[in-house]
């Protein structure tokens, strides 16, 4: 039982750590978010069952993408009949160009939560909070009683200021 404990902790971890990713991946692979969302949950199902056959953990990030490029396609036949999809050798064109570029936003993904942690708190819950689904800064304004404008302003610069962080920490990774 201990073991089987450690053993699904080490798996939610992994896929905690991958999850933006694959639904990234996903994303380019099935119609809309709804569908991202029946994927992404077989496709942790289906990692869940065949975690014990997975012999380096180092490789979680691509087995599981593997995993989910299977079961976006099986979703994809499943909804062949919508106007809305793909041909599978597009959809695994498309695929492919992304795999690439995964790899590159995991390190931009952690170079930007290193950033965000350099903010002030308020500064800090102020970018997070406008960029919530369903949040708009207009919204924002007017629940905070403040002037639209200078949220807007506030935003910008603070966007700025993260990308502008986000660009060094990744040249001084060695990255771009």
């Amino acid at each position: 039982m201990n073991e089987n404990s450690s053993s699904y902790e080490t798996f939610v971890r992994l896929l905690i750590e991958e999850e933006s990713a694959v639904k990234a991946y996903v994303r380019r692979l099935v119609p809309t978010w709804h569908d991202v969302e029946e994927v992404v949950q077989q496709t942790s199902l289906i990692a869940w069952k065949k975690f014990d056959e997975l012999d380096d953990i180092n490789r979680f990030g691509g087995w599981v993408m593997t995993i989910a490029r299977f079961e976006s396609l099986k979703y994809r036949r499943s909804i062949a009949r919508s106007p809305l999809v793909f041909s599978d050798k597009l959809a695994e064109q498309l695929a492919d160009s992304v795999g690439n570029i995964v790899a590159g936003n995991a390190d931009r993904q952690q170079a930007l939560e290193g950033c965000l942690q350099k903010l002030d708190q308020a500064k800090r819950e102020l970018i997070l909070k406008v960029h919530q689904p369903g949040v708009t800064i207009r919204g924002y304004a007017q629940q905070n009683s403040r002037p639209e404008q200078a949220i807007y302003k506030a935003v910008h610069r603070l966007r700025q200021k993260l990308l502008m962080c986000v660009k060094q920490t990744l040249a001084d990774q060695g990255l771009s």
